[in-house]
């Protein structure tokens, strides 16, 4: 009888100790999770600008993205204009990833945020001396949406993401560049490292 108690007895310490196994790997799980995301936009180099962005949790469904964009550009039109161009756009956002069984920095999300961008053109005259300059100040707001996938195996701590949305652009008085306001539509892409 003693035999069949102490047997009933290590069984049910030995259940109970599998459940808090179980328990304790899920915490440690949520507290595996990546907190910080560094990101490249390689779409935007078929554009002559290089954008790098950099995300950082801050709760289990919510984190703050960052991009910084840099262009420079030289067309040539078949008129006798040429122009020199450059471009520097900064984007904070706050993003709500919205999948039930995932938690940030993984799956699909949704985001708003503020936009500020500088522009600078030069235009010449082939035929001429004459330079023209152009400066603008820019101010926005966007909203984009978006899936974040998180590789766990195979590569572990690379990303990869799909964002599409809209933004809003004002042109300010501080330059006197010109320019129009209005909505444009973005669809982007990004690959990056997580840790």
């Amino acid at each position: 009888m003693k035999k069949i108690g102490l047997n009933i007895i290590i069984g049910l310490l030995t259940i109970a100790s599998l459940n808090a196994q179980e328990t304790l790997s899920d915490k440690e799980e949520s507290l595996l999770m990546p907190k910080h995301i560094v990101k490249v936009f390689p779409l935007d180099l078929l554009y002559g600008g290089f954008a790098v962005g950099y995300e950082r949790v801050i709760k289990p469904k919510t984190s703050l993205n960052f991009e910084l964009f840099q262009g420079f550009g030289k067309p040539e039109f078949e008129n006798s204009i040429s122009e020199k161009s450059y471009r520097l756009y900064f984007e904070t956002s706050v993003r709500r990833y919205i999948s039930k069984q995932k938690k940030a920095p993984e799956g699909w999300f949704l985001s708003g945020g503020l936009i500020t961008q500088y522009d600078y053109d030069k235009l010449k005259n082939k035929t001429s001396s004459l330079i023209t300059n152009r400066e603008r100040l820019r101010f926005g707001a966007s909203g984009r949406t978006g899936y974040q996938w998180l590789f766990k195996k195979g590569l572990k701590g690379f990303t990869a993401e799909v964002i599409g949305g809209f933004d809003f652009r004002t042109v300010s008085g501080l330059f006197d560049g010109g320019g129009s306001t209005g909505y444009n539509i973005t669809l982007n892409a990004t690959i990056g490292y997580s840790w």
